[in-house]
């Protein structure tokens, strides 16, 4: 049965209320899950995280983020429903040897309870495990929750380009 090797590799994140979710990484299979969870994130949501309205994922897209040869794509799940993603971590390559890229989005009923912060700190762990010295972030200066969860890894700001901050994490 894949989807139980899938949960078994499942890294669990118990969140501040006591709510239980599992993340693992990405599979091509995810896409429909995957796009469900953008449609159910706000536009404000969304476009914090894609820096535009982004509405989903076209396939071509998802073969991208969910290709091991860009990075790593986590997906989030309450430990009770497998099939419903909440969260989706990326932790890509980018054009600088040993720089990880690392964005998050979680659905908006799940913000708030020690989601992103618990990912923000297992992608540092992967992008270590995957040899990276350092994580890129880019991450708009309105906001405050995802620069509040950046700060407690220690990053600093890099430079700045109207409205987006471009923020790195030494590992």
């Amino acid at each position: 049965m894949p989807g139980a090797s899938r949960r078994d590799d499942a890294y669990p994140v118990m969140l501040n209320d006591g709510t239980a979710t599992r993340t693992r990484k990405a599979a091509p299979v995810d896409l429909v899950p995957v796009q469900e969870l953008h449609r159910r994130c706000s536009l404000g949501s969304r476009a914090l995280r894609y820096h535009a309205g982004q509405s989903g994922l076209s396939p071509a897209e998802w073969r991208q983020l969910s290709s091991p040869e860009r990075g790593t794509t986590l997906v989030t799940v309450p430990a009770e429903r497998t099939d419903h993603i909440i969260a989706m971590t990326n932790v890509m390559r980018t054009e600088q040897q040993g720089v990880g890229e690392l964005a998050i989005l979680v659905e908006d009923a799940w913000q708030a309870r020690g989601l992103g912060t618990a990912l923000a700190e297992h992608a540092a762990t992967v992008a270590r495990r995957e040899g990276h010295h350092a994580l890129a972030a880019v991450v708009a200066a309105s906001n405050r929750p995802m620069l509040h969860v950046l700060e407690k890894l220690d990053a600093r700001p890099v430079a700045a380009t109207g409205s987006l901050l471009d923020l790195r994490i030494l590992l």
